[in-house]
């Protein structure tokens, strides 16, 4: 888990809090006789929470979804394919992209307004986690060059034939130049 993400699960907790009543979350003593809830309960009472806010309505119109899937369009650029994915708002140190068996993995977290006293009256474009994971249908290399620019993520997968292709044309070191 993200070290930062308990933090913002608590930041939507007081966001469906104030929809629903109007008020800010009051702040609560630590039990003392309690023991700390686990990492495990914490995620579930959470994910209880954020499913029950989306049956409402009124109150789904709010409250900004806490996770979510980021559209892509995947683009073929000669042998190569270029991922574009929305993430507005997003820092590229918050996102991990990988490549593994056949297929590219795109992860991270989008922060709400950090340290920010604004109280959203309505709430569309979704903080918190994000995750895609697309399936590659031609034979790629496994790194990606990876791009942050404007809120659009760029990731490249050169194809195995381009990326042969630069190697042999690139002379190694142990190679006499001609």
């Amino acid at each position: 888990m993200h070290p930062e993400l308990i933090e913002i699960m608590r930041a939507q907790v007081c966001t469906i809090y104030r929809a629903v009543t109007g008020a800010d979350l009051p702040t609560a003593e630590p039990a003392t006789s309690e023991a700390e809830p686990s990492l495990e309960e914490i995620t579930r009472s959470f994910a209880e929470l954020e499913a029950l806010a989306r049956t409402s309505p009124a109150l789904s119109e709010r409250v900004a979804p806490f996770s979510f899937t980021p559209p892509l369009d995947v683009f073929l650029d000669g042998e190569d394919l270029l991922i574009e994915v929305a993430v507005p708002g997003v820092e590229r140190n918050d996102v991990t992209v990988e490549c593994a068996d056949g297929t590219l993995i795109i992860s991270g977290i989008r922060r709400g307004h950090r340290g920010s006293q604004e109280r959203p009256y309505s709430g569309e474009i979704p903080y918190g986690p994000f995750y895609r994971a697309l399936r590659v249908p031609l034979p790629m290399s496994s790194e990606p060059t990876v791009g942050l620019d404007r809120g659009l993520l760029r990731v490249r997968l050169m194809s195995l034939a381009t990326n042969k292709q630069t190697q042999e044309a690139t002379p190694s070191p142990s190679q006499p130049q001609p």
